[in-house]
């Protein structure tokens, strides 16, 4: 049965290889690398997806326990230890992707009448709410009133309008339809 790293499963099985690495058991060390690996190659993966440079990541956090495996405090637990070492080396992979000139920095003049543009779309006024709802078909506008106004299911509209639920889908797809196309034409 698989575990997620964190879980005491992985502490009780790595905890014993990191003690007996720190002490120099050659078997130890190499039982804890692939172990480690494994994690590893399963962090990269969860995170990054299928990405080409999963194994890339996987062997930097390699790297990095075998450089840093003096650092660790046998009196601590190790899933911890080994969960930072592997968000850092995610976050180095990232940082380096994101300053790659693939990713060319563009200056603040350069998008100045972008900034400048306003963030949302214009709020649709009540007005215009009033003249959409006059424009509609007298079912158009009991199927909005009864599913917007009374805040009503589909299936509780169609109920209380004598209608199946696909007719009443069909009605109040094809009223969205009209305001959205005045909308566009203003």
């Amino acid at each position: 049965m698989a575990r997620k790293p964190g879980t005491k499963g992985y502490e009780d099985l790595l905890k014993p290889l990191f003690l007996q690495a720190l002490q120099g058991n050659r078997m130890a060390y190499g039982a804890l690398l692939t172990q480690v690996s494994a994690l590893a190659r399963a962090y990269a993966r969860s995170k990054m997806g299928g990405h080409a440079d999963c194994d890339d990541v996987a062997q930097e956090i390699l790297l990095s326990v075998h450089k840093a495996l003096n650092t660790f405090d046998p009196e601590r637990p190790c899933m911890p230890w080994l969960a930072a070492i592997m968000h850092y080396r995610f976050s180095d992979w990232l940082r380096s992707r994101y300053t790659a000139a693939e990713y060319k920095k563009v200056p603040l003049e350069d998008v100045e009448d972008f900034l400048e543009a306003d963030v949302t779309e214009p709020v649709v006024s009540g007005e215009y709410i009033k003249k959409a709802m006059e424009n509609l078909t007298g079912g158009q506008q009991a199927v909005i009133q009864a599913m917007y106004q009374e805040e009503l299911t589909v299936a509780e509209a169609g109920r209380k309008l004598g209608m199946s639920v696909s007719a009443v889908k069909v009605t109040a797809h094809r009223a969205y339809k009209k305001p959205r196309k005045t909308l566009e034409d203003e």
